[in-house]
Formats: C-alpha cells, structure tokens, sequence
C-alpha cells in the first residue's frame, strides 16, 4: 500500500496522487488528510482516504497501519519551524514503529545556504529520519521556488520594472509536473532507497530572464534593475509591506545571492528518465496558472 500524506494539497499532493496511479494500481494507493470528510474530490478522483493528522501523533499507528511506502509531505511551508519540526518527527517515529518499508520524505533544497529561522526544522528532520530509517528517501525539492521568484514577476509585468536585490543569483527552479512525477516514482519503486536527491531543472535563470518573462507576460519591456537591501526596504515599507514581511524577503534575496538553489543538479533527469522543463517554464507556470 502507497500512502500519500497531504493529500488534499492542491499544489502538491493531489499532483502526486495522480502521477502515482499511473505507476501502481489504484487500489493500492491511498490519500492520507487530516480532515478526510471535508476532501470529496479525492473520493470523487476514486481514491480511498484515512485521517493523517502529524499534531495527533496517537493517531498516526493505525493510518501507517498496512502501509508498504509512505511519502511524509514536507511542504506545509507555512507552519512555524518548531511545531513543523514536531510534526514531521512525530510522522517519521509513526512511520518506522508501523515498519513502512520504504519513507520517502520531501524537504527543503539547499538547507546549509538557507539560514532563515523559518526553515531551520528541515535539517533536524532529515537527520532524525536518516539515523531512524537508512533506507528513506530524501528529496529536497523546489516545490514553491517557482512561485516565490514569479511574485517578481506579476509585480514587474504590472509595474515595468523588476527592481529586486538579487544582484546577479541564478536559481534553478523545477516544474510543479516534473516534481509530482519524481516524487511518485521514487515512492511506487524500490531502486532510489537511502538516496538523497535536489530536485532542480536542468538549467538556471537569472532575474533578467525574469524580466523577459515579465515582458512577455505583459506584452511591454520590463528591465532588471538591481537595487540594494536599503533601497527595496523603503520601497517596500512605502507600498505598504510589514517590516517582519520585509525582513523575511530580504533574507530570501540573500540566500539567493549566497548560491541558494544556484547550482542545477541531474537528479531529476535521473529520477524521470528523461530531460526536466526548463526553469523558466518552470515559472511561467507558476505565474500564469
């Protein structure tokens, strides 16, 4: 039995789901949710559901009960670093005590370059699952990447101009598609056990690809005009923007200039078989629906 935790993620997990039925019978696959009641297009879509709640570890035995592969859904990007950081333990202790044969966990890419607090679990989880479990696979995807750097994006094809302090980063985003695909293919087979993988297209952007991007989003030149940490605080703080939202981005745009997601990797190539999309479709995606 496949189980698929975080199921009902629009984003993400229904993704999984379907490239995953492609790969092993239906009947073997199930979508795990924390409120399965209130998923019926997962019924709808034909898959069986169980209640997979990471805050009530007690109830994690019975839903990883039977279960021969388990892909715990590290994406839930929003949760606070400490109770993610729980979570995710609290699924990887339910999965290895329940003897899963086979963990596949979904991480955060390049974790050493990424030194906001915000993120700072990943690290600590993927060491509680390697020494629990040798034979998981890690994958740090960029799952989310494409949206991040495609909010430059929609805000230069409105304004004109793509005015960020990313000085000259590249970064190598993958498509929501090619992600979906390689998660499903390592959890529906055996040959990719106790791997760690980055999942990255094969190519990396710049923000000037960004700009042309935008350009053709909006069907006018859009420019890159690099500007400093100062310069974007006060040109955010004046639109209106939090300073602890401010903050944040500026700690993303120095990842991204310390190499962050920088460095394309073959891992996905390897996984899917065949060459990923490129990176900048990658975005075009995320910005256009």
């Amino acid at each position: 039995m496949f189980l698929v935790t975080g199921a009902s993620g629009a984003l993400f997990g229904r993704p999984v789901l379907s490239q995953l039925r492609r790969l092993v019978p239906e009947a073997e696959i199930v979508a795990g949710t924390r409120h399965p009641g209130s998923a019926p297009e997962l019924a709808a879509a034909g898959f069986k559901s169980r209640r997979v709640d990471f805050d009530d570890p007690g109830s994690l035995a019975s839903a990883f009960a039977g279960a021969t592969a388990v892909l715990i859904n590290g994406t839930n990007y929003g949760t606070p670093a400490e109770r993610r950081g729980s979570q995710h333990a609290a699924a990887i202790r339910a999965a290895v005590d329940a003897g899963v044969q086979h963990i596949v966990y979904t991480s955060w890419p390049d974790p050493d370059l990424f030194s906001q607090p915000l993120m700072s679990d990943f690290a600590g989880s993927e060491a509680l699952l390697r020494s629990l479990s040798p034979d998981a696979t890690i994958l740090r995807t960029t799952y989310g990447l494409a949206q991040t750097v495609g909010r430059d994006v929609a805000t230069a094809a409105a304004t004109g101009v793509l005015a960020a302090p990313a000085g000259r980063a590249r970064t190598a985003p993958a498509h929501i598609d090619d992600i979906a695909e390689a998660t499903a293919r390592v959890l529906a087979t055996g040959e990719h056990r106790g791997k760690l993988y980055t999942l990255t297209a094969a190519d990396a952007i710049d923000w000037t690809d960004l700009a042309r991007l935008a350009s053709t989003v909006s069907g006018t030149p859009v420019e890159y005009q690099p500007v400093t940490d100062d310069q974007f605080t006060a040109a955010a703080i004046a639109q209106g923007i939090p300073a602890d939202l401010v903050g944040l981005l500026l700690g993303v745009y120095r990842a991204f200039r310390a190499g962050w997601t920088g460095t394309p990797t073959g891992d996905l190539a390897t996984i899917l078989r065949r060459a990923p999309r490129p990176a900048l479709d990658a975005v075009s995606a995320a910005v256009t629906g």
